[in-house]
C-alpha cells in the first residue's frame, strides 16, 4: 500500500463566513496555517447528494448524473420524483438508467491501482452511498454498511446513530481510532451531519446553530490531530477539510406543481407530463416528451415569475453544469435577498415545496440554489506540500478529487476539475 494518503472531513452546510474564533476556533486557526481557498464554490443544485457525487468524481452533475437531492426516474410507468437520499435510490437509479454515476469515483480509481478507500458518513444514505455507489471500497452508514462488491458488512458501530453532534462524535471517534490509525486507507472521508442538521431545524446563527458549528469544529480538530500524530511533518498525509455548500434562511414556500396546473401547463399535481423535483431553493423539471413544445411553454411561464432568479432551459442547462440530454430540461434557482435574519446572518430565499415533506421550513436554513451564501462553502488544505496562505483563485468542489489523486500519484486529467496549486500565484 502506498505511504501517501488523503484524509477529507466535510462539515455539511458550513458556509465560510460563519467560521469565526468564537464558534469555530480550530478552523479559524487552521485557516491561518493551511492553504485557505477564499473563493471556493459549490455546484448547482447546491445540495448534499449532488455535491457528494461531485466530490467523489471531480465532475459536474452534467457528467456524473446525480442531479440534486431529488430526481425524477422512469421505472416503467412514467416519470416519478424520488428522493436521492433514500437507501434504495442507488438501486432504483441503476435499474431505471442502467447505471449509477456516469463517471468513475475516487473509490473506483483507487481500486484500479490496488489501493483502498473508506467513507464514514452521518448524512442521508444517498449522500453516503454516492461516494462509492458501485462498491469499490468501504462505506459505513447507519442505514447499512458495505465493502467491495457492495457486500453488506456487519457494522454495529454505525447502527442506531442519528444525525446531530452525538452521532457525528461517535463517527469521528471510530474514524480516528479504527479507520485512520488501524486500517490506514489511501483515501478516507468523514462526512459530518453538522451544522446542516441543526441548520435545517433552527434559525441560522441561533444558539443551537452556533453550538452545532462549534461541535463540528471540535471534530475537525480531533481528526487533524490524529492525522498529524501519524504524520507530524505533513509530507505523506494530505489533510482536506471543507463543506459542500452554504445555507440561507427560508423566506416562504412556492407550490410549483399547483402553479403549473393553474397555468394549464400540467394536467394534475401528480401527473407525469411534467414532474417537478424540489431541491430546496432550486428545482429541476422533467418532461415526458423532452423535445415537445411543453418545455418552451413552461420556460416562458417561469421567466415571468418574480420568484425565479436564474432560469436554465434546454441547451442553457450546460451553463449551470447540468446535462442537456435527459428528460430534465429546465432548472431554476429561486430569487433571494441579501438581508439579515434575526440573528444577523445574511441571505433569504424562498423554497419550492416538496409534497412528500410537510414539515415547515420557514425561518430555518435551506440550500440548493445559486445564492451567494449557498455558493460559499469553505476549503482548507494542509500538508502534502501545500504552502500556507489565503488563495484568491477560483476553486470548486470539482477540484477536490483531482487534488487528492495528484497527491496519490494517480491520473486525473479526465475530470472537470483540476488539482489545486500547492503554492500561491
Amino acid at each position: 500500500m502506498s505511504e501517501q494518503r488523503a484524509v477529507i472531513v466535510i462539515c455539511d452546510s458550513l458556509r465560510r463566513d460563519l467560521i469565526n474564533s468564537d464558534d469555530a476556533p480550530f478552523l479559524t486557526e487552521l485557516s491561518e496555517r493551511a492553504a485557505y481557498f477564499a473563493a471556493h464554490r459549490s455546484v448547482f443544485p447546491s445540495t448534499t447528494r449532488a455535491s457528494a457525487a461531485t466530490i467523489a468524481t471531480g465532475c459536474l452533475p452534467a457528467r456524473h448524473g446525480l442531479l440534486g437531492n431529488t430526481m425524477a426516474l422512469d421505472e416503467g410507468d412514467g416519470l416519478v420524483c424520488r428522493s436521492a437520499g433514500a437507501p434504495d435510490f442507488r438501486d432504483r437509479m441503476r435499474r431505471a438508467t442502467g447505471r449509477t454515476l456516469r463517471v468513475p469515483t475516487l473509490a473506483e480509481r483507487l481500486r484500479w491501482h490496488g489501493e483502498t478507500s473508506i467513507s464514514v458518513a452521518n448524512v442521508s444514505p444517498g449522500a453516503a452511498y454516492f461516494q462509492d455507489p458501485d462498491g469499490h471500497g468501504w462505506v459505513y452508514h447507519a442505514a447499512g454498511s458495505y465493502g467491495p462488491g457492495c457486500k453488506p458488512v456487519d457494522d454495529p458501530a454505525s447502527q442506531g446513530l442519528t444525525k446531530g453532534i452525538a452521532g457525528d462524535r461517535a463517527m469521528a471517534e471510530r474514524f480516528c481510532a479504527d479507520i485512520l490509525e488501524q486500517r490506514a486507507p489511501s483515501s478516507a472521508i468523514l462526512w459530518l451531519s453538522e451544522p446542516d442538521h441543526t441548520g435545517h431545524h433552527s434559525p441560522l446563527g441561533s444558539p443551537e446553530h452556533r453550538a452545532a458549528i462549534a461541535g463540528a469544529d471540535s471534530l475537525v480538530k480531533q481528526v487533524f490531530e490524529t492525522v498529524r500524530r501519524l504524520d507530524p511533518a505533513g509530507e505523506d498525509i494530505l489533510f482536506v477539510t471543507g463543506s459542500d455548500h452554504g445555507m440561507e434562511t427560508v423566506a416562504h414556500g412556492i407550490d410549483l406543481n399547483d402553479l403549473l396546473v393553474a397555468a394549464g401547463l400540467k394536467q394534475a399535481p401528480d401527473s407525469r407530463d411534467v414532474v417537478v423535483a424540489p431541491n430546496g431553493t432550486a428545482a429541476t423539471l422533467y418532461f415526458a416528451d423532452p423535445d415537445g413544445d411543453l418545455v418552451p411553454r413552461v420556460g416562458r411561464f417561469l421567466a415571468g415569475e418574480n420568484w425565479v432568479g436564474d432560469l436554465f432551459v434546454g441547451d442553457r442547462l450546460a451553463a449551470a453544469g447540468l446535462p442537456t440530454d435527459t428528460p430534465m430540461r429546465i432548472a431554476v434557482s429561486l430569487a433571494g435577498e441579501d438581508k439579515p435574519n434575526p440573528h444577523g446572518v445574511a441571505g433569504y430565499a424562498p423554497i419550492v415545496l416538496d409534497p412528500s415533506d410537510s414539515e415547515s421550513k420557514i425561518g430555518f436554513g435551506q440550500h440548493g440554489g445559486l445564492g451567494s451564501h449557498e455558493q460559499s462553502p469553505f476549503l482548507m488544505i494542509e500538508g502534502g506540500g501545500f504552502a500556507v496562505g489565503r488563495r484568491s483563485e477560483a476553486s470548486s468542489l470539482i477540484d477536490i478529487a483531482p487534488t487528492v489523486l495528484r497527491h496519490l500519484h494517480m491520473d486525473h486529467d479526465d475530470m472537470d476539475g483540476h488539482a489545486l496549486p500547492r503554492s500561491a500565484d
